[in-house]
């Protein structure tokens, strides 16, 4: 397991990088045609699916240092109950995960039956669709790990 959490932080760090820079590149270069040649539509479209898979990555990334978004008003007046809290916490986040992985399959399956491209690019819409399975994979993978280090902190404390 050390090994799968150890390349799914480079994934997300170098991920993350990798879309960074690409939208960076081609917002300018659209920037650019656009106010000195004629301007170009591709990079626009590149742009929006790099950011969604950036945000994925990002996503399943902010879960390993504890940093998504939460409702910590329940950690406050439940003090006593955070180890319950966290349980339930990444349980329900498993369950979306799963939930992310089967419809997004399904997604992915009818996309491939349509046939359909994105408008500029032309890239099949299943491969875009493919983000919804991939990102509740990884997501799915980080929160197991998670649940399994706020088991094993609570078994160290003993109690």
């Amino acid at each position: 397991m050390k090994a799968i959490i150890t390349a799914l932080d480079r994934l997300e760090k170098w991920g993350i990088l990798i879309c960074f820079s690409f939208s960076l590149a081609a917002l300018s270069l659209s920037i650019i045609t656009r106010y000195l040649f004629r301007p170009l539509t591709w990079p626009d479209e590149l742009t929006t699916y790099l950011f969604m898979f950036m945000t994925f990555l990002g996503a399943s990334a902010s879960v390993k240092d504890g940093m998504e978004l939460k409702v910590d008003a329940l950690y406050g007046m439940l003090p006593r109950q955070r180890f319950q809290l966290d349980l339930l916490l990444h349980i329900v986040r498993l369950g979306v995960c799963i939930t992310f992985v089967y419809s997004g399959w399904k997604f992915v399956l009818i996309e491939s039956d349509m046939e359909t491209v994105t408008p500029i690019l032309l890239i099949p819409m299943s491969i875009i669709a493919a983000m919804l399975p991939f990102f509740g994979l990884i997501m799915g993978i980080r929160s197991a790990d998670c649940l399994w280090q706020v088991i094993r902190e609570h078994r160290q404390k003993g109690l």
